[in-house]
């Protein structure tokens, strides 16, 4: 079985390392079929949860256009 971290949105928002607020992440959320994110996403109930290892491959792929 894999151990992957998974992160809710305010642990990222709270996390120094990522430069984001509360309310980017949840426009990068809503955006998230068209923007790449959904693949890091995982829904449990209401809950939405990242993991770590995937949303900073996303953030490492984003490039300005």
């Amino acid at each position: 079985m894999n151990d992957h971290e998974y992160l809710s949105v305010q642990q990222i928002a709270e996390d120094s390392r990522y430069p984001f607020s509360l309310g980017q992440l949840r426009h990068f959320l809503m955006l998230r079929h068209r923007n790449g994110l959904e693949k890091a996403i995982r829904k449990i109930g209401k809950r939405v949860y990242l993991r770590r290892d995937l949303f900073e491959r996303w953030i490492e792929g984003q490039v300005r256009r």
